[in-house]
């Protein structure tokens, strides 16, 4: 887990982080080059569980201290609170929770969301680059 506790927390901020762990946990290109390699490369790529991997990546020190988590939902747009609001009051009665409970559940929800977009992204941006370099051959 990265260690951001002088970080100021923006959208940006948040936005960025995410990419920065998606691309940290996907596979090196290959360095052959081959059609071969580039298409195990894509199947690797493709195998990846977008859910699983955001949900290890979320435990962020912005999700999991209160203050930190509070921080964090602030720093959102309003529809981004809300859609981390609506996931986090399906997954379980929120009635029970005080405030800081529910903004560390928004702020996994938000997170994790983030994640999972940059996942994406990154997947199919390296998928992508493969089917180019095996076009190209």
């Amino acid at each position: 887990m990265q260690d951001s506790t002088d970080t100021k927390i923006t959208y940006k901020a948040i936005r960025d982080r995410a990419n920065r762990d998606a691309m940290e946990r996907m596979p090196d290109l290959p360095t052959s080059g081959t059609v071969e390699a580039l298409e195990a490369f894509q199947q690797e790529v493709e195998a990846i569980d977008t859910y699983d991997l955001a949900n290890e990546l979320s435990e962020w020190d912005w999700v999991i201290y209160y203050h930190r988590a509070m921080d964090l939902c602030l720093a959102v747009p309003g529809d981004v609170l809300t859609d981390a609001e609506d996931q986090a009051k399906d997954c379980g009665p929120s009635d029970e929770y005080g405030l800081f409970e529910t903004a560390f559940n928004c702020a996994y929800w938000i997170v994790n969301n983030e994640i999972v977009q940059a996942i994406e992204q990154v997947k199919e941006e390296l998928t992508d680059l493969a089917q180019t370099a095996i076009d190209n051959q």
